[in-house]
């Protein structure tokens, strides 16, 4: 006799659900955005209207998108209960956050940005991530600035002398933010590398280095992929002509810090490889 197999995720539909061995689904999820490793970006509206046929939509401000902060409060931050942002932007992360009924702090110099949250019925804390007191939280969700790429306004890290002056910063607050995460917090931090003046700023490796240190466990990765809504042409001349790809991507990484007990362990290892 074959068995049928039903792919559909939902709840209340009355008929078992199996997954691809046949084995009933005990617990649903009902996701609006679907959970693979690559995602295309649909567009979305921005604020600051521009001629993005003849120059890069960097030039300006571009949005966090609704399909990865779904994602991340939907889905990774799921059993979250207070998601702090260290770089809390606009609007659109702590605007998700009050979709998935997840309590949202977050942190952020640029009176601007702070006004047009609110416009969003966000309200975030106009407050320096790199000095004010860090609340304890089990999830943080953020979009560093990309340092001397995008223009910011207020006096955030971006406006650090050098890369490494900016790297420093970015360090500091990442493992501030680190000491206040309760064991099994879930960060997802979307970061990318580009190229001005002919160097190579690898945001996203910093970011990996830097987590490392503090111990984090990476638990999952998805590339963000901007090609059907980048201004390909615009750059492509360009690439050609010095021999560089066109950036299109940005990454989601997930970390997660161990619980307490897995450290415990791990510490008893290193005692007994000590001795």
């Amino acid at each position: 006799m074959k068995m049928e197999t039903k792919f559909e995720m939902g709840r209340g539909s009355g008929v078992e659900q199996l997954d691809l061995f046949g084995d009933p689904i005990t617990i649903k999820y009902e996701l609006s955005v679907i959970p693979v490793s690559v995602i295309d970006l649909t567009p979305q509206k921005v604020r600051e209207r521009g001629e993005h046929d003849s120059k890069s939509s960097r030039q300006g401000y571009s949005p966090f998108s609704a399909q990865i902060a779904s994602l991340c409060f939907e889905f990774f931050m799921r059993d979250a209960s207070l998601v702090f942002d260290p770089f809390a932007g606009w609007g659109e992360r702590g605007a998700a956050a009050k979709v998935y009924g997840r309590q949202y702090i977050g942190y952020d110099l640029s009176l601007d940005a702070i006004a047009e949250a609110k416009r969003k019925g966000v309200t975030n804390i106009h407050a320096d991530s790199c000095t004010a007191d860090i609340p304890s939280h089990d999830g943080l969700v953020t979009c560093p600035p990309y340092w001397n790429l995008e223009i910011y306004n207020g006096c955030g890290i971006d406006k650090a002398k050098s890369w490494e002056e900016f790297k420093e910063c970015y360090r500091l607050i990442l493992s501030r933010c680190w000491d206040q995460a309760k064991s099994g917090s879930i960060y997802c931090i979307i970061v990318g590398e580009w190229r001005k003046a002919h160097k190579y700023y690898d945001l996203e490796g910093v970011t990996r280095r830097v987590m490392g240190e503090l111990g984090a466990e990476m638990v999952d990765q998805v590339i963000v992929s901007r090609k059907n809504i980048s201004k390909i042409k615009v750059m492509l001349p360009q690439a050609k002509r010095l021999g560089y790809t066109v950036r299109v991507h940005e990454s989601l990484l997930v970390f997660r810090k161990p619980l307490y007990d897995e450290l415990m362990e791990q510490c008893g290892r290193e005692d007994d490889a000590e001795e």
